[in-house]
């Protein structure tokens, strides 16, 4: 996965908002800033490591962004995850 330069978007969301949420208002955001882009493909929503966000890194609970940042201890601000092409 190699991100598209230049292409980041400031989202502001509820700390507590899970992954689904998180991509849906993604996706969203996205598109009403790029005419190109086709939301209803299938997207999914990736740590920077490129794994998938579905439980967070360290267990098998769900994913939540404000559990996500109690893990890697940034502040919401500097929290960058990615939407790339579904698999």
């Amino acid at each position: 996965m190699q991100p598209v330069r230049g292409a980041r978007l400031t989202l502001e969301v509820s700390k507590c908002i899970g992954a689904d949420q998180l991509l849906k208002a993604a996706l969203t955001k996205f598109a009403a800033h790029d005419r190109n882009f086709d939301a209803m493909s299938n997207w999914t929503l990736r740590y920077p490591d490129g794994k998938q966000v579905l439980t967070l890194p360290e267990g098998e609970e769900l994913f939540r962004l404000d559990r996500y940042h109690d893990q890697v201890l940034r502040d919401y601000n500097r929290i960058v995850l990615y939407i790339a092409p579904g698999m």
